[in-house]
């Protein structure tokens, strides 16, 4: 007999090996997503850290017409990661799609991680030590409570 074509073990054996493969390319590509959104919310929250550094000297020491600079009891500042954005010290994105996508006419700022619009986020700014430290005033959510 002269049969051309596999037998089922062999169809069988290519069919695991590629299973195998695809599982495993997978995992790599899902390990490869993940640590990319964490990366980019680690660089995230140095911006906020950069850009609440900036609007805290503005406030504390100068000229700042069209930016509330509203002083706590505590000498700090409280201000929402939407206004860092509409203000210009944090660029925005347009990962969000809604008819809230702008802030004064300048976009969203949204969590790499599961890509969820933080504009209403409030931190609290307050110079001590030298330093200038910001934390979370709003911890619900997606927003982000460490700085």
């Amino acid at each position: 007999m002269n049969r051309k074509g596999f037998t089922l073990i062999e169809l069988l054996a290519t069919i695991i090996l590629l299973a195998l493969v695809v599982g495993i390319s997978s995992y790599a590509i899902t390990t490869l997503i993940q640590n990319s959104k964490n990366r980019n919310y680690e660089l995230l929250i140095s911006n906020i850290k950069d850009a609440s550094e900036l609007y805290y000297q503005e406030c504390r020491y100068g000229d700042v017409s069209g930016i509330d600079c509203t002083k706590e009891t505590d000498n700090s500042y409280k201000v929402s990661l939407g206004e860092l954005v509409s203000y210009g010290y944090l660029k925005g994105n347009d990962t969000v799609k809604s008819e809230n996508t702008t802030i004064n006419g300048k976009y969203t700022i949204v969590n790499p991680k599961d890509n969820k619009n933080i504009s209403a986020c409030v931190i609290k700014i307050l110079y001590s030590n030298g330093s200038v430290i910001v934390s979370a005033v709003t911890t619900t959510g997606s927003c982000p409570t460490e700085y």
